[in-house]
């Protein structure tokens, strides 16, 4: 039989295949290195944008915490540049270094124009209400797309941020509404605003007993033994008085620590302790005497930092005699301090109206300074109950105040705070 031999032609086939397979495996190669440069440069990029924004929102947020309206921009610019520096960018490797007038830019509105701060006058500060904070890197170098072209050897990434100011949200609210003092007689911090309770029930003098819209008396109670409310209505919203009050003594008392008939002691959910039980007693404390600008000292200095329990006592006392359970003095140290309170401030007048609604005009910082008495005669005190004014809102020097909680736009609520915007 005749062999034919085929060696010569298939050893050629072969390297001739192998040759193919190289020049694919080299392809891929170049295909899979430009694609894992392009993913390590634009990684470096996405990274390089990430610590510019931060460091454009700390600019931006520094600079509008000293939007006052009553100081000169260069001291808003200044923050901002300040903090925005102190960010390190390009993979933590440098300073952000905010250093030129363009890196901080004012407005009176959102939507711009954004200016240096040369270019407003003085009498232009009250109204600026917005600072835009830019930071930028050039030359940024690419690691592998260099390689490919020249053109791409270097990138360039900014970022933006732009805040303004917003009133904070602050201490819960009670269900009590202050009156609006007379023109030209505003309160003082620390001056005892008086209501009494009548035989109705309803409060009446300088603050009275409110619903928030859509509320009714068990929600009141609900206010009175939990947080309060917390969910501020805006500023010029209706408050109002509800018909059959009934008692809410024994609700008002367990932000005292005293727990009296459908109320009990936490863990109850419906008990929630004070820091502290203790109260002023305006017979042994206060020398039979009610106080109009004063703070009393045992009770701020000593008693109420030593968590010194509710000094309510029987029957034959000159104490204050409420009826209900009151804890023990560690029991309040680890409560909350729900005796200091927001109340909003209306025209008690429109709200006695025949409509019983007022807006709400303002909102103050109170403390409730005692609980409400079964009788209301052992102490002198006949019914009248007394808050101790401690300042509008609005002031962060107020107790109430907690700096660094935006709340509503609207609601007049707190002090002012910063909020990026974009």
């Amino acid at each position: 039989m005749r062999r034919v031999n085929h060696s010569g032609s298939h050893g050629a086939a072969r390297r001739k295949e192998r040759g193919v397979v190289a020049i694919i495996v080299a392809l891929t190669l170049a295909l899979l290195i430009a694609f894992t440069g392009l993913a390590l440069d634009l990684g470096k990029l996405y990274v390089a944008k990430s610590e510019l924004s931060n460091a454009a929102d700390a600019c931006a947020l520094a600079a509008a915490r000293d939007l006052t309206k009553a100081v000169s921009l260069a001291t808003p610019e200044a923050a901002g540049m300040t903090v925005g520096s102190s960010n390190r960018v390009l993979l933590q490797s440098e300073s952000a270094a905010l250093a030129t007038d363009s890196n901080v830019t004012f407005s009176k509105q959102f939507a711009g124009p954004y200016l240096t701060k040369d270019n407003f006058t003085a009498s232009d500060v009250p109204s600026i209400g917005y600072v835009r904070c830019t930071v930028s890197r050039t030359g940024i170098a690419n690691w592998f797309m260099q390689a490919v072209s020249a053109t791409l050897g270097t990138s360039a990434v900014a970022a933006t941020a732009v805040a303004s100011t917003t009133q904070s949200q602050t201490t819960c609210a009670l269900p009590v509404a202050i009156c609006q003092p007379p023109a030209g007689s505003p309160y003082s911090v620390g001056q005892w605003v008086s209501g009494k309770v009548g035989p109705d029930n309803e409060l009446t003098g300088n603050f009275m007993w409110v619903a928030y819209p859509g509320q009714n008396v068990p929600d009141m109670r609900t206010l009175l033994t939990g947080s309060g409310q917390c969910t501020l209505p805006t500023a010029g919203t209706n408050v109002g008085q509800t018909g059959n009050i009934q008692s809410m003594a024994d609700a008002w008392n367990t932000r005292f620590g005293i727990y009296h008939g459908q109320y009990n002691p936490p863990p109850d959910p419906t008990g929630i302790s004070d820091f502290t039980g203790f109260a002023y007693s305006p017979v042994t404390q206060l020398n039979g005497s009610i106080p109009t600008g004063n703070v009393f000292p045992d009770f701020r200095d000593n008693q109420r930092p030593n968590h010194t329990r509710y000094q309510g006592g029987p029957s034959n006392s000159n104490l204050l005699d409420v009826l209900g359970t009151t804890q023990p003095s560690n029991y309040y140290s680890s409560g909350a301090d729900r005796r200091l309170a927001l109340v909003p401030v209306v025209n008690c007048s429109t709200l006695q109206s025949s409509a019983h609604q007022a807006p709400i005009l303002s909102w103050a910082c109170i403390l409730m300074l005692h609980p409400m008495e079964k009788g209301g005669s052992k102490s002198g005190l006949n019914g009248t109950i007394y808050l101790e004014y401690r300042g509008d809102a609005t002031d962060p020097t107020t107790p109430c105040a907690t700096q660094g909680i935006p709340g509503s736009t609207t609601a007049g609520m707190g002090p002012m705070v910063p909020v990026l915007v974009q």
